[in-house]
C-alpha cells in the first residue's frame, strides 16, 4: 500500500516543518513507490536522503554513509529486523530507527522494540505524522548529527593534508631538487662574469635551500607525529659533517658573520646524517638571521656522556640578542616565534628539531649563555 498524503488543511504548522542541518535519513523498503513517496518527503522538510530497495544494500550505504535516522520496512526479502539489529550494533544509539509495519499488534511491536527500533508506525502510514516524528527523532539525535559532520569534517581535513603532503614530498620537493642543481651548476660559471652575478646566483641557491629545507621539514614534521619516519643511524665524522653545513651558510654574499668549529678531528657520532644535517641547518640558518653584525657563529661538538662512547653534544652559538623570555617555553612546539629578539618569526624549524633530536632518544635545549644565545642538542649515539 502506499502510504496516504498528509491533509495540509489540516496541519497549519506543516509548511514550517524542517529538519536540523546535515542530517543524513536511511529509507528501506521494497516497494519502489513508498520508497520514493518517503524519501521525497523527508527531503522536502530538509533530510539529507539515501534510499535502497532491500535490507542488504540498505546496509552496504550505511558502512559508507552512516544514517543518523532511519525508516525500515518490516516485510522485506532481507527482514527488516535484521536490518535494525545490524545497524544498531553497528551505529548504536547515534542512529534512530522507526519501523514500518502492516502487522499492527502488540507481538509485532515488541518484536521491533526487541531488535532495538526507537519508534515503529503501522501502514499505511499518514506522512504528515512520519515527518513530524521523523524532524522530532532528528532533533533528538542532533548531539550525535554534530559529533559525526565533525568526524566527517576532520577525515576530510586529514585526506587533505595527507595528499598536501605527498605533493609537497614529491612534486615540489623534486621541482626545488632540480631547481637548485641546475643553479649551482651556474654558479661555478658565474664566478668568471664578475662579482654581481655571482653574489646573485649564491643568493639564489641559499634561497633555494632554504625553500628545500621548509618543504623537507613539514613533510618530515607529519611523519614523525605519525611514528612514520625513523632514524636510519650510522657512523659519521662529526667535524666533516659541521664544515659541510657551514660551506652552505657562508657563502650568503651580504654576510659578514665569521664562523667558527670547535671539533676533534677524528670525533665521531652514530646518527642518523640526513636529519642531523637538516637540524644543524635549522640552528645554523636562525643563527645567521640572528647573529650580530660582523658577528660570531660557532659550532662545537664533543662527547658528553662518559659512560656512552657514542654520546655526542652539537652546540650553535651566535653572538646575537637572546632569545625574548616569553618565547622560551615553547621554543620548540609546533608554529612557535623561533628566533632570538623581538622580530622572531613564526615557523615548525626548531618543532622540527625537537623531533629529529627526540627520534633519536635525544634532547635539543635552549641557553642563554654569555656573549648570546646557544642551541644544544645531545645525542645518545644509538645504533
Amino acid at each position: 500500500m502506499m502510504p496516504r498524503a498528509g491533509s495540509h488543511s489540516g496541519d497549519s504548522g506543516e509548511h514550517q516543518l524542517t529538519a536540523p542541518s546535515g542530517v543524513r535519513i536511511l529509507v528501506v523498503d521494497d516497494d519502489p513507490r513508498i520508497c520514493r513517496s518517503i524519501a521525497n518527503a523527508m527531503a522536502r522538510v530538509g533530510f539529507h536522503v539515501v534510499s535502497a530497495d532491500d535490507g542488504a544494500p540498505a546496509l552496504e550505504i550505511a558502512e559508507q554513509l552512516p544514517p543518523d535516522v532511519a525508516i525500515i520496512d518490516f516485510n522485506m526479502p532481507t527482514p527488516g529486523l535484521a536490518v535494525v539489529k545490524q545497524l544498531k550494533v553497528t551505529h548504536g544509539p547515534a542512529i534512530y530507527i522507526a519501523v514500518l509495519s502492516g502487522q499492527d499488534d502488540d507481538e509485532t511491536r515488541a518484536a521491533c522494540f526487541d531488535a532495538g527500533a526507537d519508534d515503529v508506525l503501522s501502514k499505511p502510514a499518514d506522512m504528515s505524522e512520519l515527518r513530524r516524528r521523523m524532524v522530532a527523532a532528528a532533533r533528538t539525535q542532533q548531539a550525535y548529527v554534530e559529533i559525526r559532520l565533525a568526524h566527517e569534517r576532520a577525515a576530510r581535513v586529514l585526506a587533505y593534508g595527507a595528499e598536501a603532503v605527498a605533493m609537497l614530498e614529491h612534486d615540489l620537493n623534486h621541482e626545488l631538487a632540480a631547481a637548485l642543481a641546475s643553479v649551482a651548476s651556474l654558479h661555478g660559471a658565474a664566478q668568471k662574469l664578475g662579482d654581481d652575478h655571482a653574489h646573485a646566483l649564491t643568493a639564489a641557491v641559499a634561497s633555494l635551500r632554504r625553500m628545500s629545507g621548509l618543504v623537507s621539514n613539514f613533510v618530515d614534521i607529519a611523519r614523525f607525529e605519525d611514528a612514520a619516519l625513523k632514524p636510519q643511524t650510522s657512523a659519521n665524522n662529526v667535524r666533516t659533517l659541521l664544515h659541510e653545513v657551514i660551506e652552505v651558510h657562508a657563502a650568503a654574499p651580504a654576510s659578514p658573520t665569521r664562523f667558527e668549529i670547535d671539533c676533534d678531528p677524528a670525533l665521531a657520532g652514530t646518527f642518523d646524517p640526513a636529519l642531523i644535517r637538516r637540524v644543524l641547518h635549522n640552528l645554523v640558518g636562525n643563527a645567521v638571521r640572528y647573529c650580530s653584525h660582523d658577528g660570531l657563529i660557532r659550532l662545537s661538538a664533543r662527547r658528553w656522556d662518559p659512560m656512552a662512547h657514542a654520546s655526542l653534544e652539537l652546540t650553535v652559538f651566535n653572538s646575537g640578542p637572546p632569545v625574548d623570555e616569553a618565547l622560551r617555553d615553547r621554543l620548540f612546539t609546533k608554529h612557535s616565534g623561533g628566533g632570538s629578539g623581538s622580530g622572531s618569526k613564526r615557523g615548525v624549524g626548531l618543532y622540527f628539531c625537537r623531533l629529529a633530536c627526540e627520534a633519536h632518544g635525544g634532547t635539543i635545549a635552549y641557553h642563554a649563555t654569555e656573549g648570546g644565545p646557544t642551541f644544544c642538542v645531545r645525542l645518545p649515539g644509538r645504533t
